[in-house]
């Protein structure tokens, strides 16, 4: 008992000491510098101090970051807002600890308007977008006619936070949707919003590489590099990227063409191997890659006399191809480098003739190819003096031999014409009857003939007139040679004589669309083109006569055309023979209401009604073909 109550009096003191402290203690108390925090809605960083004697902690809105957010005692703490892209906001932020706390007032100036979506770039399955308006003021949402594919809802609101729901209409056809503005109206005041809607597309057929083949090497320096063209299944319109690569395909230079056959840009390093490869590029950017191949440069570019290259491949898918082939006279040896005067030839004059529809509708149907021929002078033997150039002999060739004078008769040796065009792979003796040669003739000479042999060949020589060889290579070689056309000239004040009419019956034996721009009959029901006369958009077919260089006795289907002045533009009946004839020698069968749908250019609108409408200067018909009974 003694010692229980020795331990109680011990335990007394230190407990009265306890509770005497506890009374003592001061209350907690925290203080903050400031009561309120203002901002605009711009944002930015503030401090407040803190006075405590307690630990704390700070409770604050979403919008806000303090640092430190808890602590001990006094501190100074930094308060930060973002930008505000909506409403005017307030809140409190509390700063509490144990019993004490303290509270300042928050607020942040908003935006009169935002949109939290500006740009609207739309699927063409017609994939709505939301997004949100916020205003202070109400507001109305105006779409323009461009953009009637669009609704909007809903296109009115108030102030406040309005959730918007855009629908375009899904696209159907390949009419673009190009970027169109909306206009939104709140206050006194607008912003504008940007839609756009892209089209279904698909990309272009892979290019297939022609040339230079894999493996090549001695290859130019300047080569062409050709292949065949893409096709795009929504019919866009189609560019391509040559890509080549002299580090093996880790670094690449392009050239961007529209043609199917291009040089580079720049000459090509000598003695290197290349990589090269195409990109088929539609007009919305979808994009196919070829394959790709390497080839290895020479140190040179020059052709060999009887070398061969081809310029373009067909790509039509026809059975067969049809064979134009360029070679030149009075072109001597430093002339046949890659890009030199004879590359630069044959490039006038194939655009020449890819530029008057029909051809440039069927180019994919021809393979076109170049022979390189050495000619020991330039130029061509003149028999009598002419405007530009006087009489002279040249050893040439061919032996291009212009008549000079007032005659613009042209003739050459046609049997070593021929002995070079077979030359070319796929043409034989019989492939001839299908193949076209241009003889392009070295000399600024007006003047052009073309030799028409019965069974089918031709040989079309056309000088390089300054002015007027692109207006000889359209009439000798798209006319007479390819399109077996007859003249439309009409200057003898007579009756076409009987040996003419003959020749054209019994060649038209042979070939039914022979000389089908021109008709000896005058009976309106029985000539040939009079499936013209009641069809729409050929208004302009009829019958007018004088034709052949002569004024009566043939008729011709339209006043004017390619074959009566040289213009860039053949007559309806003229473009349905050239049709007809490519079908035929590329083994397809000719459809007329295939050639309608085609035919870009009807006969209402493609020339002039007058010869003066176009040549300015009295003008000079061209020599008549020869034709030759073999």
């Amino acid at each position: 008992m003694k010692h229980f109550l020795r331990v109680l009096l011990a335990i007394v003191p230190t407990f009265m000491l306890m509770t005497l402290a506890n009374s003592c203690k001061e209350e907690d108390s925290i203080v903050a510098s400031k009561t309120e925090l203002t901002w605009t809605k711009d944002g930015g960083k503030k401090t407040v101090d803190i006075t405590a004697n307690c630990s704390w902690t700070i409770t604050a809105p979403a919008w806000v970051t303090v640092d430190p957010s808890s602590g001990s005692g006094s501190a100074q703490v930094t308060v930060r807002t973002d930008k505000n892209e909506g409403l005017e906001r307030k809140d409190i932020l509390t700063i509490s600890g144990g019993s004490a706390m303290a509270q300042i007032d928050l607020s942040q100036a908003g935006v009169d308007f935002s949109a939290s979506q500006m740009l609207f770039e739309f699927d063409s399955d017609g994939t709505p977008i939301d997004f949100t308006i916020v205003s202070t003021y109400d507001w109305k949402l105006e779409i323009p006619e461009e953009a009637a594919w669009l609704t909007a809802n809903p296109m009115t609101g108030t102030a406040g936070e309005t959730n918007v729901r855009l629908t375009p209409s899904p696209i159907t056809d390949r009419t673009p949707r190009d970027r169109t503005f909306l206009t939104v109206d709140y206050g006194k005041s607008f912003t504008m919003l940007t839609v756009s809607q892209a089209l279904p597309n698909d990309p272009p057929t892979v290019p297939e590489l022609v040339s230079p083949e894999d493996g090549a090497v001695d290859t130019k320096i300047n080569a062409y590099f050709s292949w065949k063209a893409s096709t795009d299944p929504d019919g866009d319109d189609i560019s391509y990227k040559l890509m080549l690569s002299e580090d093996g395909g880790k670094t690449w230079s392009s050239t961007t063409t529209t043609s199917t056959r291009t040089k580079h840009s720049q000459f090509l390093a000598k003695s290197t191997e290349h990589v090269w490869k195409v990109q088929a590029i539609d007009a919305f950017g979808a994009i196919s890659e070829s394959e790709t191949r390497t080839f290895t440069t020479g140190d040179g570019g020059a052709y060999k006399d009887g070398e061969v290259t081809l310029y373009q491949a067909e790509s039509a898918g026809a059975p067969k191809p049809i064979h134009l082939i360029f070679m030149g006279d009075g072109f001597i040896e430093e002339d046949y480098t890659e890009g030199g005067a004879f590359d630069q030839a044959v490039e006038t004059a194939v655009n020449a003739f890819f530029s008057v529809e029909p051809y440039p509708t069927y180019k994919d149907y021809f393979r076109i190819s170049t022979v390189a021929v050495y000619s020991q002078e330039r130029g061509a033997t003149i028999l009598k003096d002419m405007n530009t150039v006087k009489k002279q002999e040249r050893n040439t060739a061919f032996s291009a031999t212009l008549e000079g004078g007032t005659s613009t008769g042209t003739s050459c040796n046609y049997e070593k014409v021929f002995s070079y065009a077979k030359k070319v792979p796929g043409v034989t003796e019989e492939h001839l009857e299908n193949t076209t040669v241009f003889l392009l003739i070295n000399v600024n000479a007006y003047a052009g003939t073309c030799m028409m042999e019965y069974n089918g060949r031709s040989v079309s020589m056309c000088p390089m007139g300054k002015d007027s060889f692109e207006a000889v290579v359209s009439h000798e070689g798209g006319g007479h040679g390819f399109g077996r056309l007859l003249d439309e000239y009409r200057y003898t004040q007579s009756e076409l004589p009987g040996d003419i009419k003959s020749q054209i019956k019994s060649w038209r034996s042979k070939d039914p669309y022979y000389g089908y721009n021109i008709d000896i009959t005058g009976d309106r029901s029985q000539v040939h083109w009079a499936h013209y006369f009641d069809r729409p958009g050929y208004e302009a077919v009829d019958m007018f006569e004088g034709a052949c260089l002569y004024y009566y006795g043939a008729w011709r289907p339209e006043y004017i055309s390619c074959m009566e002045d040289n213009r860039p533009y053949y007559n309806a009946p003229s473009r349905e023979a050239i049709v007809r004839r490519i079908m035929k020698s590329s083994g397809k069968t000719f459809n007329m209401d295939d050639f309608i749908s085609k035919d870009k250019i009807r006969s209402t609108s493609g020339a002039p009604e007058t010869r003066s409408d176009y040549v300015s200067q009295p003008f000079v018909p061209l020599a008549p073909p020869i034709l030759v009974n073999r």
